[in-house]
């Protein structure tokens, strides 16, 4: 429980230490007074989401800090004191929680920082907070069932489920993964050989291309050249005073010269008509090859365009072409489909379903026993709460149609296949209806209080806190409500912020919290009120102030709950 809490700083708290009891803690006040500031100081050291206007002197930050005893009676919270290591050796264990002016904030476990995510763990084993916003959860299926499981013990079961569904989801995304892959590969050898036959049909040679431009350029220009060797064939060998014989003519004058730049002259010459000679074998060469034959262009033509086309289709030379195509043949060699892999895994699955439905069936039938047990205990204690005719079923439907079941993960969430369905009525005679169409908020309240109070008889000892669910709820079921949460308080700490006297007289420890203003701001300030104390703010909540006849019915009903408490 907590026994113990300390605020600074936090909207309109400069400061503020209170201790708790045991049993039912009452917090009562003014509309505004800032009852829920308590509430809210609790939801953020456990892990609360901050928000802007929280700090009360922005040169300073918050501090939140509460101490929880009593350690040995929770057996979740041991584990986790347990399982993160926590000193609880004085018996107490401080969480805290620091929140600066931007927002950033720190949490703290004895003074060691942790993680939200840890202090939320333990939020789940010491708190149950109980609101307004409950109401609108109690009308979500999932809750719903999450409230059935509860009550039938039933958790452990659902547990198993979740994580044999998990497992099997898992399986089903590999499977998704491995179909994926295999559907893919196959396309991409398919593509392969496509390649590989393509490539290998076009026989191609390294540099064929650049060869065949060549030849084309030389066939592009035959006639001209032919014309251009056979004239420069007369006129160096054939013509009168041909240029070879006017060379050799003075190659054989210089020579007779025994002078050494004649000699060098003679030598040049010579090596000039060598020339000549080589230039015209070149020629005669050239003129060999050249074919006018314009249908053997139209094949050099056409066989360079098909090489053209499949380098601009694979974007690369013919070298990277050619090696491409190595590549390629031994990615094919080495495929390995996954087929068998596949259909392992869908025989796996295919069993893993049946084994799946089996738990959600067993657990389907374990809760259906469960729903009649709680609708009943349900009906009683709402028809305490001053609904005498309140009737309430539970209706069981399944997600997904019976065909679709054990071929489909689509016919269960991860809780069953169970759809379930909290259905009410407040008038006799009238046929239930789901509850979000046909209650009201005060009835709504009662409804969730009834199922707090069924839920709690089970629960190892922890604190409830109950805000403001008293709206809509005066007269006669006040003090029913009042009795209601004074029972729940015997086995756990309350913590109750109400606007209804006949709920406050039932308090184990009362606190009066009022708003005051200063000169510069307004301040709230809590005090713990004694007997006479508590007859005061009673009379000032059932009448606005301490009227001889307030005072004397506030004394009547704090008797009663003396009463009900020594009973």
């Amino acid at each position: 429980m907590i026994c113990y809490l300390s605020i600074e700083n936090f909207v309109l708290v400069k400061s503020l230490k209170l201790e708790f009891g045991k049993g039912l803690q009452v917090l009562t006040g003014e509309t505004g007074a800032g009852k829920s500031v308590i509430v809210g100081a609790i939801d953020l050291i456990f892990g609360g989401q901050v928000h802007s206007g929280m700090v009360l002197n922005e040169s300073k930050p918050v501090y939140l800090e509460l101490a929880v005893t009593e350690l040995e009676k929770n057996a979740k919270l041991r584990n986790l004191i347990e399982k993160y290591e926590i000193d609880d050796s004085e018996k107490e264990i401080f969480f805290s929680r620091e929140i600066k002016s931007d927002r950033r904030s720190r949490s703290f476990i004895n003074g060691r920082r942790v993680a939200r995510d840890i202090v939320k763990e333990f939020r789940e084993a010491l708190l149950d907070f109980h609101s307004q916003r409950d109401q609108q959860k109690l009308f979500n299926p999932e809750y719903q069932l999450e409230i059935l499981d509860k009550f039938g013990k039933l958790i452990s079961k659902r547990n198993e489920f979740q994580k044999k569904y998990k497992e099997l989801s898992e399986k089903i995304d590999e499977l998704r993964k491995l179909q994926k892959e295999e559907n893919e590969n196959r396309e991409k050898m398919q593509l392969y050989q496509y390649q590989i036959e393509e490539i290998e049909a076009a026989q191609l040679k390294l540099n064929e291309d650049s060869k065949i431009q060549d030849e084309l350029e030389v066939l592009d220009n035959a006639e001209e050249i032919l014309n251009n060797s056979a004239e420069m064939e007369q006129q160096i060998y054939e013509q009168e005073d041909s240029i070879y014989d006017v060379l050799s003519k003075f190659a054989s004058s210089m020579e007779n010269y025994k002078l050494n730049s004649t000699q060098k002259a003679a030598s040049y010459l010579q090596d000039a008509l060598a020339n000549l000679d080589d230039a015209i074998y070149e020629i005669r060469d050239l003129q060999n090859k050249i074919d006018l034959d314009s249908s053997y262009k139209e094949k050099l033509e056409k066989r360079l365009d098909e090489l053209n086309s499949l380098k601009a289709k694979y974007k690369k030379n013919i070298p990277e072409i050619i090696e491409y195509l190595k590549g390629i043949k031994k990615k094919l060699d080495n495929f390995d489909s996954e087929e068998k892999k596949i259909k392992d895994l869908e025989e796996t699955i295919k069993k893993e379903l049946e084994k799946l439905d089996m738990l959600a069936s067993e657990l389907s039938e374990k809760r259906k026993k469960a729903a009649l047990k709680l609708s009943k205990l349900l009906e009683e204690n709402i028809q305490k709460l001053a609904i005498p005719h309140a009737s309430i079923n539970i209706k069981f439907d399944k997600i997904n149609e019976e065909k679709k079941r054990i071929s489909s993960l689509s016919a269960y969430s991860e809780f069953g296949y169970d759809k379930i369905e909290f259905k009410f009525s407040a008038n006799k005679g009238v046929s239930v209806q789901p509850l979000q169409n046909v209650a009201s908020g005060g009835e709504t309240s009662r409804v969730l209080l009834a199922i707090k109070k069924i839920l709690s008889q089970d629960l190892e000892p922890h604190t409830i806190i109950f805000d403001e669910i008293d709206t809509g709820i005066g007269g006669r079921t006040s003090e029913l409500l009042g009795n209601f949460i004074a029972k729940i308080a015997k086995n756990h700490q309350v913590l109750c912020i109400t606007h209804l006297a006949p709920i406050a007289s039932f308090a184990n420890e009362h606190f009066s919290i009022e708003k005051k203003s200063k000169a510069k701001l307004a301040e709230i300030w809590v005090k713990k009120l004694t007997h006479n104390e508590r007859k005061d703010e009673i009379a000032r909540m059932i009448s606005g102030s301490k009227t001889e006849l307030a005072l004397k019915y506030a004394e009547e009903i704090l008797k009663k709950g003396e009463d009900n408490d020594n009973g």
